[in-house]
């Protein structure tokens, strides 16, 4: 278990595939430059707050932020701040936020993935799961989260992902570019997209539940292989007969096109959908 930096002390680091800071509440993390992290370079396997993660550079590993505590264990964080991190060459993802998690805040976030091809690893930016709330997302970019499988399968890979669960999620001024499937493919309830980009994604953007969006872009979707649609814009409305619409509330749309892709391509129920401009 490595020790927080010390102010303004730059720590190298080869991480050989293993977890290095295991998280614990009130630290800051800090000047820090690793290569070939594991599962975490940051760990969080136990309940922590107030935590600080900042000036990082990794070149190469699996994911940078892991929420993974033991058996029946608790890894649930409040009050994570991530500001001025840049990772490359992420074969799983960025950063998983799970359990009870809450009060994230990140902030100058840039993370690439590269091409993978494992049977179960599939690659997404940052990915939130469980009842991970109230988190906002400030000028992060994920780009390259790819997953390659056989021509006849779902090439899944997102940049950022939400399940059913999350709930207030804002994002604001971040951009998905060059992942095999959904830009931005979001569950939660309570998300906000203020000034977005999503561009050569299979589907720019994957909306499962009501969205309100201030301005959003959407540049040339492209599909890297598989099965699956390709869009700017997919809804994924509910299947059950009777549900409600799925409603999606867009202030300002712009679309950039070099081929007839659908804008928006709605699956199995009604949508309601509002622009302004």
């Amino acid at each position: 278990c490595a020790r927080p930096s010390p102010p303004g002390s730059p720590i190298l680091m080869a991480a050989e595939g293993e977890p290095v800071y295991r998280v614990r509440s009130g630290s800051v993390y800090r000047t820090i430059r690793a290569r070939d992290v594991g599962n975490g370079l940051f760990l969080f396997d136990s309940p922590a707050s107030n935590v600080h993660i900042r000036d990082v550079e990794v070149t190469g590993g699996y994911r940078v932020i892991e929420n993974r505590a033991g058996d029946a264990g608790d890894g649930s964080c409040e009050r994570l701040l991530v500001t001025d991190v840049r990772a490359t060459g992420l074969r799983r993802g960025f950063a998983r936020m799970r359990y009870a998690c809450r009060g994230g805040r990140f902030r100058n976030v840039t993370a690439e993935g590269v091409l993978t091809t494992g049977a179960t690893d599939l690659p997404v930016g940052i990915a939130l799961d469980g009842t991970a709330s109230d988190f906002r997302f400030e000028r992060c970019v994920m780009r390259g989260f790819r997953w390659q499988r056989k021509p006849g399968q779902y090439w899944n890979g997102d940049g950022f992902s939400t399940e059913r669960g999350n709930r207030d999620i804002h994002f604001a001024g971040c951009e998905a570019w060059d992942n095999s499937d959904g830009g931005f493919d979001l569950k939660s309830t309570g998300t906000v997209l203020d000034d977005c980009v999503a561009g050569r994604n299979a589907r720019n953007y994957r909306l499962w539940s009501d969205i309100t969006a201030t301005r959003l872009t959407s540049v040339n979707p492209g599909k890297l292989g598989g099965t699956g649609d390709t869009n700017h814009i997919s809804l994924m409305a509910p299947k059950t007969a009777g549900a409600r619409p799925l409603v999606i509330r867009i202030q300002h749309l712009i679309i950039r096109s070099d081929r007839g892709w659908p804008i928006f391509d709605i699956h199995d129920g009604p949508a309601q959908i509002f622009i302004e401009s």
